[in-house]
């Protein structure tokens, strides 16, 4: 009874924890939720305004030009429909889909390291500023990289329990989320790896007996799979052209530059206290004997190859070794031991150890936070948006609802509830370096009934596409400018 008793005390008191930082998780997306610029200077305007294009009824892969996977926009158009198609909806959005994010990290840590395990796996998610960062953004990362830690703790817990109704459900869930993370962005794919590890070494164990569940989830992988492709078949083309085809020339274009600033970025992705305790994690694991920990590795290494091959890398992307990291760490104080029993004080204290770098670096981190709110509430000031602010409102004074903008500055055009042509949501330089719009495209556009005004505002219209720039100067008259050859343009 006394055990029975000191059991309970345990649960509720690990429940009371998780609820404690699920709540100050939560909290911490919807502070600063809805600050009035981009906050990635580019890739959320592009969202906003195929998020507009799609309310309007245009088609993925079709009129909109889209270089992700489709899950990801279909999962957050329910959102932006529904609560106002604004920013902050869109972005709630990204916040909600990135809590799966904390459910991941309970059960990978409730399988590598029991009750403690879920907490602190939890902790280092909750204090992570570049997870933090990512579910407040209007961008694919976050919900990918959430979904990913949940399909490997799925994953991770079908290995304790193979068999079964739990078994089933189990192997069934992991196949339903690693297929949703990866059609959110590919990203995702390193997932493959531990997952496709503890899949063969269980066969490899047990033989026959694995067979039936891992059945089960590959099949609910391909048919969630082909579920999401269906509503594209007949654009299957130029889905493959827009989210494989566009990335690889992409890569082609960015070869000379990509070695040195790839790996500056992987370095500053990894020079940080989670990297210090993923290590401390390998290290224990290591001393235990304790295999599992071949999986997780796997899928860092797998990680970190694919950050390498990525082109162009941006700092966004490097969420993506969050959920590894994570997973490493937790490791570290697995009570596990499975060398000689007189060793069993080594393992508390290489566990204590590992505790104590983890508070540690969630201390640092929530340091971090703190300083990003503070940077946050400075820009979001009046008086720092003011610029952008009279670029909205000249675009309000001069252009009617329901006409087009050609843009650069899809975030700001969006601020004014103006929308850009579908197939021009993205100008970026990636998409305009790899030929993706040409000048002809651009003039195409701009000579629409449908398009009222020209906005050059970042300099990648006017720089990349000159020829467009001097159309335009033809055509249409400069109502306002804004100096360095960036203006709002009306059509004669």
């Amino acid at each position: 009874m006394q055990k029975l008793t000191r059991r309970l005390y345990l649960d509720l008191l690990t429940w009371a924890i998780v609820f404690t930082l699920s709540i100050a998780g939560i909290w911490m997306r919807l502070h600063f939720l809805n600050v009035p610029f981009d906050r990635d200077s580019f890739d959320e305007g592009v969202y906003w305004q195929s998020l507009r294009s799609m309310s309007t009824g245009a088609s993925l892969y079709q009129q909109i030009f889209y270089s992700q996977p489709p899950f990801f926009l279909l999962s957050i158009y329910p959102f932006y429909t529904l609560l106002g198609q604004t920013i902050w909806a869109a972005r709630l959005g990204i916040a909600t889909i990135s809590l799966f994010g904390f459910l991941g990290a309970l059960l990978l840590g409730k399988a590598l390291a029991g009750r403690l395990g879920m907490i602190l796996a939890l902790l280092l998610l909750v204090a992570s500023p570049v997870y933090l960062a990512g579910s407040q953004m209007l961008q694919a990362d976050a919900p990918s990289i959430g979904l990913t830690l949940l399909a490997v703790g799925l994953a991770y817990l079908w290995w304790k329990r193979p068999d079964g109704s739990v078994g089933y459900l189990l192997a069934t869930l992991t196949g339903i989320v690693l297929a949703l993370s990866i059609l959110i962005k590919l990203l995702a794919l390193p997932a493959l790896i531990p997952i496709s590890i503890l899949a063969c070494a269980h066969l490899w164990i047990e033989r026959r007996q694995a067979v039936r569940p891992l059945l089960f989830g590959c099949a609910a992988f391909t048919l969630t799979a082909i579920l999401l492709f269906l509503p594209f078949i007949h654009a299957f083309p130029q889905l493959w052209q827009t989210v494989i085809s566009f990335h690889t020339a992409a890569k082609g274009d960015y070869l000379e530059i990509r070695r040195e600033r790839n790996a500056d970025l992987i370095r500053s992705a990894l020079m940080t206290p989670l990297f210090l305790c993923a290590l401390y994690g390998i290290f224990a694991a290591l001393v235990r004997r304790d295999w599992r920990v071949i999986p997780l590795l796997a899928w860092f290494v797998a990680t970190i190859f694919l950050l390498w091959e990525q082109a162009p890398l941006m700092p966004h992307h490097l969420i993506a070794v969050i959920s590894p990291l994570v997973a490493l760490s937790v490791i570290g104080i697995s009570p596990r031991l499975t060398i000689k029993k007189r060793y069993g004080s080594i393992n508390t204290v290489i566990i204590a150890i590992a505790i104590t770098i983890m508070f540690w670096q969630s201390i640092v981190n929530l340091q971090t936070i703190q300083a990003s709110y503070t940077n946050l509430r400075n820009m979001s000031n009046p008086i720092v948006m003011q610029h952008d602010m009279g670029v909205v409102r000249d675009l309000e004074h001069f252009t009617r609802p329901g006409q087009l903008v050609i843009t650069d500055a899809q975030f700001i055009v969006a601020m004014a509830d103006r929308s850009t042509p579908a197939n021009l949501v993205d100008t970026s330089f990636v998409r305009i370096n790899s030929q993706y719009i040409t000048t002809q495209q651009l003039i195409t556009e701009a000579s629409s009934t449908k398009i009222d005004a020209v906005l050059f505002y970042t300099h990648r219209l006017e720089t990349m596409k000159p020829s467009f720039y001097s159309w335009v100067q033809q055509h249409f008259h400069l109502v306002r400018s804004y100096g360095d050859k960036t203006g709002l343009w009306i059509k004669n």
